[in-house]
């Protein structure tokens, strides 16, 4: 198992295409790639009390990989590689890619229930 969070930041005035685009890259994702165990795409609830306040446009992906090569094919894929090159100007950028923070996570307890949606 292979498992990870990663953070994006969505541009101001972008937010409501970027989230579009990133509800379809996930059921792309879901469609295509089974050794794609959980993908997961999040953006903070201000409803409710942060601490810390998280930035104006953040993207929290929470993904769980068969395993590293799982990843690897899912980063270099088709499905990921389009979604970049067509969406990737709408967020943050760090050499014309988005800029992402990555951590791998190393699981030590819990579980998963397979009929929550």
């Amino acid at each position: 198992m292979y498992s990870l969070i990663s953070k994006w930041t969505i541009l101001p005035e972008h937010e409501l295409i970027a989230i579009r685009a990133l509800q379809n890259l996930a059921l792309q994702v879901q469609q295509s790639e089974p050794n794609t165990w959980i993908y997961l795409v999040h953006t903070p609830d201000f409803t409710q009390p942060n601490l810390p306040t998280p930035p104006a446009g953040e993207v929290v992906f929470f993904e769980v990989y068969k395993d590293e090569a799982s990843f690897q094919a899912h980063v270099r894929g088709p499905i990921f590689a389009a979604f970049v090159q067509q969406y990737g100007s709408l967020f943050l950028n760090n050499l014309g890619k988005p800029y992402v923070t990555l951590e791998l996570l190393d699981r030590q307890a819990g579980f998963i229930r397979s009929d929550v949606g």
